[in-house]
């Protein structure tokens, strides 16, 4: 019974934060992402937790990535970041910031209760191609006290503007990988690289300066960036790097193209954590 009323009460939350969601879309979009840098932040037990979570997503593969410096922590199947995806340490609007992570969750997806936590260790085992972070470890507990921290003021059960990726407008044409290829060459290449395979750190020397978009060192096919959709919202407008949803250089149809041109290459398969949860 106990557990019924719990969940009557998240479902209750989750429309009702909804419905609040659409009233603050007016909101300016940088009223909450102007976060104070975590580095001003004074001495103590906590503040420290939160800047070793920054540090997580910025400097991800340093700490937990396929070559990390403890061997004991590769929990990452390959050597990206939290912030190749979530650009400017989770922070900029429409590249799936963090902002109002911590105020969301738990949240109900697909008639389950969906906690922060497995949703972190869903990126571990998607994007980061690899396996569950321990749920006690002092590394989720950092993650989750940056959420909490770039989220303060923030109200509970709302997914506050900017969040996530904005809905892109469908194609004109169905997506096409021959002409994203294309798209990918004028625009994509020049830092990807012509292969996809990024640019390798310098210093520190483990992870990328600029991520690969396929093979065995990135994300794997259960990964939302490995849908066509999403994708092609991320990249209208945020690539090429610098860019901003108010600034977009790519076409809503160069995006979809050049989308379905990076997912049509060979990406790591789902583990199959991964892929049960996608049924």
């Amino acid at each position: 019974m106990r557990a019924l009323l719990i969940e009557i009460g998240l479902v209750l939350a989750v429309a009702i934060g909804l419905g609040v969601g659409y009233v603050l879309w007016g909101t300016p979009v940088n009223r909450y992402t102007a976060v104070p840098d975590v580095a001003k932040l004074g001495p103590g037990p906590e503040n420290d937790l939160i800047r070793y979570g920054k540090d997580l997503i910025v400097n991800t593969p340093k700490y937990v990535g396929k070559n990390a410096t403890d061997p004991t922590m590769r929990y990452a199947g390959n050597d990206l970041a939290c912030q190749n995806c979530h650009l400017n340490s989770g922070l900029q609007p429409f590249a799936a910031p963090f902002v109002s992570t911590f105020a969301t969750f738990p949240m109900m997806v697909d008639d389950q209760v969906l906690t922060l936590t497995r949703r972190i260790n869903g990126c571990m085992r998607r994007s980061m191609n690899g396996v569950d972070l321990p749920p006690e470890s002092r590394e989720m507990e950092a993650l989750i006290a940056y959420f909490k921290f770039v989220g303060t003021g923030t109200p509970e059960g709302v997914r506050i503007p900017g969040m996530g990726l904005r809905p892109i407008a469908n194609p004109t044409t169905p997506p096409d990988a021959r002409r994203g290829e294309q798209v990918y060459a004028q625009h994509c290449a020049n830092c990807h690289k012509e292969d996809g395979q990024g640019e390798l750190r310098q210093s520190p020397a483990v992870g990328y300066n600029i991520p690969p978009l396929w093979g065995d060192e990135s994300f794997n096919a259960g990964a939302g960036m490995n849908k066509t959709a999403y994708a092609a919202s991320y990249i209208r407008d945020n690539m090429p790097f610098g860019i901003t949803y108010l600034t977009p250089v790519l076409t809503v149809q160069q995006a979809w193209d050049v989308a379905a041109y990076v997912i049509s290459k060979p990406h790591p398969p789902a583990t199959p954590e991964t892929e049960s949860e996608l049924n």
